[in-house]
């Protein structure tokens, strides 16, 4: 694992290796370098191309994260948020669909990256409706 640097969003290096691992054993991962702490370069094989990774750690990503980090990295490929546990508002998912960028929890991090248009890629419920991991709002009080 490569150690390179700390980050000022707050996400673990067990969270970062976790990511790095997943990265390095998948299937249609060519190449792949990390730098930023937080960016993963990767190389896709079957398509041929090469995305940006962002990878955070967010309980629920709302658009206004969405912007800091474009603003920080520049407009990446995917956002990775973490495990099954986060999720998104609808406002950044479909801010994300709009600009070509991928949003994805753990459970469509795979799925996301055999995808053609990766940033397109969701599961799909019975029905065969979107399944988006939607974060669920929390009150001040600390109840859902």
């Amino acid at each position: 694992m490569t150690r390179n640097g700390t980050n000022s969003w707050n996400v673990s290096f067990s969270h970062i290796s976790w990511l790095e691992r997943s990265l390095t054993t998948h299937g249609n991962i060519a190449k792949m370098a990390r730098h930023d702490d937080l960016v993963f370069e990767i190389d896709r094989c079957r398509q041929v191309d090469h995305l940006s990774v962002i990878c955070l750690n967010e309980y629920t990503m709302g658009l206004t994260t969405v912007h800091r980090v474009i603003h920080e990295f520049g407009k990446p490929s995917i956002i990775y948020i973490g495990g099954g546990w986060c999720g998104y508002t609808l406002q950044a998912k479909e801010f994300c669909l709009a600009e070509g960028i991928g949003l994805y929890v753990t459970d469509e991090m795979s799925g996301g990256l055999w995808a053609d248009e990766y940033w397109t890629y969701c599961k799909r419920d019975k029905n065969g409706d979107p399944a988006y991991h939607l974060g669920r709002s929390v009150a001040s009080d600390g109840t859902r």
